[in-house]
Formats: C-alpha cells, structure tokens, sequence
C-alpha cells in the first residue's frame, strides 16, 4: 500500500479536529477524498462504476477548480463509498491463473488499486474508534463495523483487490455537490458548515437511485 499523496493546499483547508476525528485521521479523509476526486475526474473514468457519477454531478465537479476542489475533500466524511463482503471469512488460496501481469500495477489500474487499500485500511482504522465513526463517516452499518474488527489484513487486502469494493456516494444528487462547490468557493466557516450538515442528513441516501427534494435555502456567508 503506498503512502497518502501529497496535495499542495490539502492541509489549510482541514480543520484541527471534527467530531470524533483525530487529527491524524482527518487529515487522512481530507487526502483519501482528494484522490477520490483526481481519480474520478480523470479522462476515461465517466465508463467506471467505482466513479459513476451522474452527468449533472461530473460536469459540477469538472466545473469547480483545484483550490474548490480541495476545499470540497476537507468534508468530515468520505466523498466515496466502500462496499463490504462482510460474509467472507476465507482468504482464498492464490491460483497461478489470478496472477496478474508484471504491469498491473502501474498507471491508472495501479493508482485505483492503492487507493482501494488505502480506502479499506482507513475503514479498519475507524471500526478501532467510536460505534458511530464508520457511520458518520463512511454509511458503513454496525455489522460492517464488528466485521472489520475482526479482519486480519490478509482479508483487508483481500477485500481492496475487488473492482466492486469503490462505489460513488451522492451520484445523483447533483444539488448537493452544487451546493458543496458553492460553499467551497466561497471558503466561509458558516457557509462550509452548512454545506457539511446537508451532507451529513444525506448519509441515508447516500446509495439512492432519486435525487432528494430540494434543500432549505442555505444561510449566505
């Protein structure tokens, strides 16, 4: 697994301490959602289920700039999603046809490949915190939790290695991401705020196929 990548401007836009967030993991969040982010609006992603956005999403996103962008990844919870094989117990036994080729990891393949693990063992490390961690943060229920709890990191990597493990949360929720890129832009405390408690009362639709009602008018900042 490599190391987080780093993001000129990534660490003024991340508060000290959310919630029940260390530091650390914050930071961590923040850099994970920047790669999400790159990863996804690269060319050639719109066909990729791990990035299916809707079109109005995308072009939101494509519309906001770097310095938006990094503001928007600061969010106290992941702007991606992680789907758990919480019945596997096994770590299969490796064949020589799965091998793969000396190249797989390299480019983008290999790049989506690292975040994944790097999805999944961040995930381990909130299953360590506090009960409604994984669900502030990721919209992983308790059951994900124990699970994770006693994963070994074979297993974890196991799990990373799996193209259906990344999953886009909010992909048609384009007024959410609007008002993210808005509040983003605007860098105001009040306006940030506003923007990451609508996103937290979306969690539970966070993998619905329907655009939720339009939102309350946001206070101005």
């Amino acid at each position: 697994m490599t190391q987080p990548t780093d993001r000129p401007g990534l660490g003024p836009h991340a508060p000290v301490r959310f919630g029940l967030l260390s530091t650390a993991l914050r930071r961590d969040l923040t850099d994970l959602n920047a790669q999400y982010l790159e990863l996804g609006l690269a060319p050639g992603s719109q066909e990729d289920p791990r990035f299916g956005w809707s079109e109005p999403v995308r072009r939101c996103l494509l519309a906001a700039g770097a310095d938006t962008r990094a503001r928007m990844a600061a969010v106290p919870f992941a702007l991606f999603g992680l789907v758990l094989v919480t019945g596997c117990t096994q770590v299969a036994d490796a064949r020589v046809e799965d091998a793969r080729a000396p190249d797989a990891c390299t480019g983008r393949a290999g790049r989506c490949e690292s975040f994944a693990h790097q999805a999944v063992f961040l995930a381990r490390r909130l299953a360590d915190g506090e009960p409604m961690v994984l669900q502030l943060v990721l919209g992983l229920p308790q059951e994900a939790q124990r699970w994770l709890g006693e994963c070994r990191p074979a297993q974890l990597a196991q799990l990373a290695g799996s193209p259906q493990v990344l999953r886009p949360r909010w992909r048609l929720h384009a007024r959410f991401w609007e008002m993210l890129a808005v509040a983003a832009r605007r860098g105001t405390p009040t306006a940030l705020q506003w923007a990451h408690c609508v996103g937290l009362s979306l969690l539970g639709a966070a993998d619905g196929d329907q655009a939720p009602a339009t939102a309350r008018r946001r206070p101005r900042a």
